[in-house]
């Protein structure tokens, strides 16, 4: 991201020039995340085939809301759903954000042969859910029923999918499927090229007020500053959800003297 300053500050050559960060605030958006028409598989020993179990991700956040609010609002909906007779166990599934890949991942693991299945549809997610994902289509879980509903080896998929998907699984069932490049919506590492004589060029993290502000020269005709954001988590870093909902505010004083 890439900060210019005004014109008038830039062209002015009178003295020195400096600014001073008061803060910089992330704000996530509220935001209903929706991901359906998927199902767990679990064999049935006594029937001899494997129950479907349906299961959706349908989580609405509020502004501010990071993505540990996600995962306990995610928890009691998945259990919800997984209620009916045969339903694999709590410790056999695992829906939730992990914060240090930055992914919503999926996970079966049963003594059984287990798994997920996505049915074929037209609909899949919800334009929040892309956006967070950087998804333009549903074509990915398109491509995921063709390996439910085909004889599609697991690294013919692989090579289907955008670099942020992970999967694992054979015989048309997914035992892992992991959906990276999603912000935790956590306070954010700010690092910029104002500061990078500082250590690891970090200005500033969010929603932090500086008092005194933080206060740095500024060469004359210097017309910009960029800025990168970084996961405090993971250290990896942050692009915003590409329809722009989510704020970023930086607070600042130019000054000349």
């Amino acid at each position: 991201y890439t900060y210019e300053y005004p014109r008038h500050w830039v062209e002015y050559v009178g003295g020195e020039k400096a600014i001073e960060i008061r803060q910089v605030r992330s704000i996530p958006a509220g935001r209903t995340i929706l991901l359906k028409n998927f199902n767990v598989l679990r064999y049935n020993d006594e029937t001899k085939k494997q129950d479907s179990f349906p299961v959706a991700v349908y989580v609405n956040l509020d502004t501010g809301d990071d993505m540990k609010v996600f995962n306990t609002k995610l928890q009691t909906v998945v259990r919800e759903q997984l209620t009916a007779e045969g339903h694999p166990l709590p410790s056999e599934v695992t829906i939730a954000y992990n914060f240090e890949t930055n992914s919503i991942d999926f996970k079966v693991i049963s003594a059984k042969k287990s798994g997920f299945t996505f049915n074929e549809a037209d609909v899949y997610s919800n334009e929040n859910f892309k956006a967070i994902a950087w998804l333009d289509n549903d074509d990915c879980f398109k491509k995921i029923f063709k390996f439910s509903d085909s004889k599609m080896s697991i690294d013919d998929l692989r090579g289907m999918l955008p670099s942020t998907f992970t999967v694992e699984g054979s015989a048309g069932l997914l035992t892992r499927l992991s959906i990276g490049g999603i912000w935790s919506r956590e306070n954010i590492v700010i690092k910029s090229s104002i500061s990078e004589f500082a250590e690891e060029s970090i200005l500033c993290l969010s929603n932090y007020m500086y008092s005194p502000p933080k206060h740095y020269s500024i060469t004359n005709f210097v017309s910009k500053f960029n800025i990168r954001l970084v996961e405090p988590s993971s250290m990896k870093d942050v692009v915003l959800p590409k329809d722009g909902k989510d704020g970023l505010i930086i607070e600042m004083i130019l000054i000349a003297y």
